[in-house]
């Protein structure tokens, strides 16, 4: 019995690996016969004149051609983003770089417009000197003996007419005008609740050209403002008091956020006094209290803002 289950089991695997080589030789034969149609009809197109046809693609093919053609659009897509946001970049630039430029030509010309301070007009006078008596006049003049002393006559010289001096006092820290500079205000009421109860007087003003306005009725003892502020930021303030002969000598404290970023600038265009946010409020007071500001004996009572 098991010699026929093994006789019948070899029998199978022969007629199977027969089968299968039977189809592979139809496959064969069948890819040769398309293969010789193919170049047949190629022939026949060519002296017909007729450009042969493209053979069609198989599914890995065209899998990886559609692969390729959508990494090329990504790369395409990438390129015309960059292109984009470079060019929106340089409006960008040229548009902050507009506002500036308006910035400082308002300041400029804002800054033209304030009063300068001038000392009163002095009026040159003319010394008159009493005249000599007739006989004394008409005395001749006779030479001093020999061994008589004399006084040597001295002749008057011109007088120059000097400047009269204006008297002036220390301020004490109730006379003292700290004008705060910032947009936001939140940082002008705690700055405000900070230098007030150290007896120092605060006006406030929200950029550069609110505070020019107020310093065309006042001049404050100090500035401390901010850099980037609508309008007007703190460095156009800054030129537009250091360019004026009148706001010149005031000194000014800047406060940023960028603190190292903008710290060579700020002291090129003469600031006195950088400090960061949040900055160290005892050595803010400490540097306000460092100056010696001084005013008018005749104007001490009116120093604060209208």
């Amino acid at each position: 019995m098991t010699t026929i289950l093994i006789a019948l089991f070899v029998a199978l695997s022969v007629a199977v690996g027969a089968w299968r080589v039977m189809v592979a030789r139809a496959r064969a034969a069948q890819t040769q016969a398309a293969r010789e149609q193919a170049t047949r009809a190629a022939h026949a197109a060519v002296r017909q004149g007729v450009p042969p046809a493209k053979p069609a693609l198989t599914a890995d093919a065209e899998a990886a051609r559609a692969t390729a053609r959508a990494k090329a659009q990504r790369v395409i897509a990438a390129e015309q983003a960059r292109r984009k946001a470079a060019i929106q970049k340089a409006q960008n630039a040229a548009r902050v770089d507009a506002e500036r430029r308006a910035r400082e030509a308002e300041a400029a010309a804002l800054a033209s417009t304030l009063p300068t301070t001038r000392l009163p007009k002095v009026e040159r006078t003319t010394p008159i000197f009493p005249k000599a008596p007739a006989a004394a006049a008409n005395k001749p003049t006779s030479l001093p003996a020999m061994g008589e002393k004399t006084t040597p006559l001295l002749r008057p010289g011109p007088v120059v007419a000097r400047k009269p001096e204006i008297p002036t006092v220390l301020k004490t820290a109730a006379q003292t005008l700290v004008l705060l500079v910032d947009d936001s205000k939140m940082v002008r009421v705690k700055s405000t609740r900070m230098l007030a109860p150290h007896g120092f007087q605060v006006a406030t003003a929200v950029d550069g050209i609110d505070a020019l306005k107020q310093i065309e009725n006042c001049c404050p003892d100090i500035v401390i403002t901010d850099v980037d502020m609508p309008g007007m930021d703190g460095f156009g303030l800054v030129s537009a008091l250091r360019g004026n002969p009148r706001t010149q000598h005031i000194p000014i404290v800047m406060i940023t956020s960028a603190e190292d970023r903008h710290r060579e600038e700020a002291l090129r265009v003469g600031v006195g006094l950088v400090m960061g946010k949040p900055y160290d409020e005892a050595a803010l007071v400490a540097h306000i209290r460092s100056f010696r500001f001084f005013a008018r004996a005749d104007e001490v009572e009116s120093l604060a803002c209208a």
